[in-house]
C-alpha cells in the first residue's frame, strides 16, 4: 500500500513538471530605454599655452597721404601751361609778345604716355634759315589729326641770351593751321639791337588745350601733345 501511494505521488510530480514545461511562458517586461548622455569634455590649456582663435580677416584699404614735414610747405605741381594769347579764331592765328629779362620758369612736362597727340614734324624752313630785317618767313609742320574745338597748335619761338645783360625774348601763336606766316611786326622784337651780332631764334610746335583765360582776358592752355624737334632761325640785327 505504501509503495502504491509513493508511485502515485511520483506520477503526480512528473505530470506537474511536464505541464510546467509545455505551458505558455509569462511575458517578460523589457528594461526601460536608457536616455543617452552627452558628455562635453573641455580641454584646459596648460601653463604657458594660449588658445588661439583664427578670426576671418576683414580686408583693409590703406590710403597713403603725404604728411608735411614741420617747417616745410608742401608744394602743388601745376600742369604745364602756355602763356597768355589773344583769343584765336578757327582759321587765323594770334600772338602775344612776352619780352622779359629771364625766360619764364618751366613747369612740369606731362608724361609722354598721358599725351593725346604725337609731336608734329617740322617741314620748313630748314634749320639755320637766315632772316633779314622786315622780311617774312613761313613756318610749316605736319598735321597730327583733327583737333577738337578747344585744341590748337602752339607755335613757340624764343631768343635766348648769349651774353650777360641780354634779355630773353619769347613769343608764340595759337593756330588751327599747320603753318604760320611770321611777318615783320611779329619778327621785329626777335631781331637783336644794331650793336649786337645776329641772334639765334629757336622754334618748335606742340598741341595745347585751352583751359581758361588770364586776368587780361587772354586764353591759357595746357600741353596735350609732345614737342616737335627744335629748329633755328638766324635773325640779323636791327638797323640804326
Amino acid at each position: 500500500m505504501n509503495r502504491l501511494l509513493a508511485a502515485f505521488l511520483a506520477l503526480g510530480v512528473i505530470a506537474s513538471l511536464l505541464a510546467a514545461c509545455g505551458g505558455t511562458p509569462e511575458p517578460t517586461v523589457p528594461p526601460p530605454t536608457q536616455t543617452p548622455w552627452i558628455v562635453v569634455v573641455t580641454a584646459t590649456p596648460g601653463a604657458g599655452d594660449v588658445a588661439q582663435v583664427q578670426p576671418t580677416q576683414t580686408p583693409w584699404i590703406i590710403i597713403a597721404t603725404t604728411t608735411p614735414t614741420a617747417g616745410i610747405k608742401p608744394t602743388t605741381e601745376a600742369p604745364t601751361a602756355t602763356g597768355p594769347t589773344q583769343s584765336p579764331t578757327a582759321s587765323s592765328a594770334t600772338a602775344t609778345k612776352a619780352a622779359t629779362a629771364q625766360p619764364p620758369t618751366p613747369t612740369s612736362t606731362p608724361d609722354a604716355a598721358n599725351l593725346k597727340y604725337p609731336p608734329p614734324a617740322l617741314l620748313d624752313p630748314p634749320n639755320g634759315r637766315p632772316v633779314s630785317w622786315k622780311s617774312t618767313v613761313t613756318l610749316e609742320w605736319t598735321s597730327v589729326g583733327k583737333l577738337e574745338a578747344d585744341e590748337y597748335y602752339h607755335l613757340h619761338m624764343e631768343r635766348r641770351p648769349t651774353t650777360e645783360g641780354e634779355d630773353w625774348y619769347g613769343d608764340y601763336v595759337y593756330t588751327k593751321d599747320t603753318s604760320y606766316v611770321a611777318q615783320g611786326a611779329f619778327l621785329a622784337p626777335f631781331h637783336p639791337p644794331a650793336d649786337r651780332d645776329e641772334a639765334t631764334v629757336y622754334w618748335w610746335v606742340r598741341v595745347v588745350r585751352k583751359t581758361g583765360e588770364s586776368a587780361d582776358g587772354k586764353p591759357i592752355g595746357i600741353d596735350i601733345g609732345a614737342n616737335s624737334e627744335e629748329r633755328t632761325l638766324i635773325l640779323e640785327p636791327k638797323p640804326d
